[in-house]
């Protein structure tokens, strides 16, 4: 999977971009966010942009899973969420309410 990671201190926080999106889709929104005091991750999800495209069923439990995956298994602490438009915010939704 695609993703980056920008600055040293603060609270964790992890931008989900939406469907037909990745992770450049935040590309003005990272290094400020880092400047206020945060460490910043973003993600293209699997199935999206430059990350790889398995032949899976991609659904709103997928991303949630993947999303899931990737705060225990990267980012290992709480953290923001950040959803743009139906394909971050229906993940989210589903992530939490698991």
């Amino acid at each position: 999977m695609q993703y980056t990671f920008v600055g040293n201190k603060g609270p964790a926080v992890l931008l989900v971009h939406g469907f037909g999106a990745f992770l450049e889709h935040f590309r003005d929104n990272i290094d400020n966010i880092a400047d206020m005091g945060h460490r910043v991750w973003a993600i293209t999800l699997v199935g999206f942009g430059k990350s790889e495209k398995p032949n899976v069923n991609y659904s709103e439990l997928f991303w949630s899973e993947f999303l899931r995956d990737f705060i225990i298994d990267v980012v290992r602490e709480p953290v923001h969420l950040v959803g743009n438009s139906i394909g971050g915010t229906d993940s989210i939704i589903k992530l939490l309410y698991r």
